[in-house]
């Protein structure tokens, strides 16, 4: 069924090209719009689609659902036109760059009846799928605390914070395991550049059932880490993104007792089984496109981890030395 639904990608840099790589292995694939990149040229020559302007996508009734991976600053903009234009939208990650934005991007989808997805990845992956189904079968028990760790040198953003590029990840996930917003934000930042956020950040994140998160996110770290660690009553689960796929979820059953003494326990590998979670996520978007049911990561979601993201910003600028 997926070759009769068509999807446009706006924007083809280092995400797009990926996007474009398994829209095209989906049948998927309209048509590539940006102008400014040469990889968009190299698909539209290899695979002989059209070189539509954004107005003729726009207007393109054969055209279902759009996927936006261009700059996050254009991310509004190009979503309204295209709900305006009965299109399903797809926004990769970020979002947007505010909460005010966000939500009227999503009262355009609710008043044109179209579906509205975010892009944010990991919710795809099938170790975090199996983390949850973990938890909801009570394998660590009450959870007490989660931390998610994601540090690296790499690619550093001049108009979106680290915030928007790196935490967005660790956000939704957290979300997505405690179901609810938190009632309490502390952040500390650090600013390397004159960016225009912080360009590292540790936050805690309080929830009502007593349940903490402490995130930490930096992309001028010199060492990479990308961890999510879920610790319970029973228990720990660690999903380490950085190793190979049959390392990279664990089950440490230690424990903490009541005086404050340790009974350690060996940790156990858990396999799933490997996905790709970027194939995932757009497959998500096009059953969505079909059945008119709301993806996983749907515009409540998003709004969800734009208030969380929110949130963070006030309270650092409440506590600027």
């Amino acid at each position: 069924m997926n070759e009769k639904i068509k999807i446009a990608l706006i924007g083809c840099g280092n995400w797009g090209k990926n996007i474009a790589r398994n829209l095209i292995e989906m049948g998927s694939l309209a048509c590539i719009y940006d102008p400014e990149s040469s990889q968009a040229n190299e698909f539209i020559n290899k695979y002989k689609l059209p070189a539509f302007s954004l107005n003729e996508i726009l207007l393109n009734k054969n055209i279902k659902g759009v996927v936006i991976a261009s700059s996050a600053q254009t991310h509004k903009e190009i979503a309204i036109e295209s709900i305006k234009n009965n299109k399903d939208v797809l926004i990769e990650k970020p979002f947007c760059l505010s909460l005010t934005d966000a939500k009227i991007i999503s009262e355009h989808a609710i008043e044109k009846n179209r579906i509205l997805m975010v892009g944010h990845l990991l919710n795809y992956h099938n170790v975090f799928i199996k983390m949850k189904k973990l938890i909801d079968e009570d394998k660590i028990g009450s959870i007490k605390n989660i931390r998610a760790q994601r540090l690296a040198l790499g690619s550093i953003r001049s108009n979106e914070s680290v915030i928007y590029d790196l935490a967005a990840h660790d956000i939704s996930m957290i979300l997505a395991i405690t179901k609810e917003l938190p009632n309490k934000v502390l952040a500390q930042s650090i600013h390397h550049n004159l960016n225009v956020g912080p360009d590292a950040i540790s936050v805690k994140l309080s929830f009502k059932d007593g349940i903490t998160a402490l995130l930490n996110s930096d992309w001028m770290c010199p060492y990479k880490e990308h961890r999510l660690s879920i610790i319970g009553t029973k228990g720990s689960l660690i999903f380490d993104d950085t190793r190979e796929w049959n390392d990279k979820l664990y089950f440490n059953p230690s424990t903490i007792k009541s005086d404050n003494t340790i009974n350690f326990a060996p940790s156990k590998r858990i396999i799933v089984k490997k996905n790709e979670p970027l194939k995932n996520e757009l497959e998500e978007f096009i059953n969505a496109i079909q059945s008119r049911k709301n993806p996983i990561t749907n515009y409540e979601e998003a709004i969800n981890v734009q208030t969380v993201m929110e949130m963070i910003e006030n309270n650092l600028e409440n506590n600027q030395d």
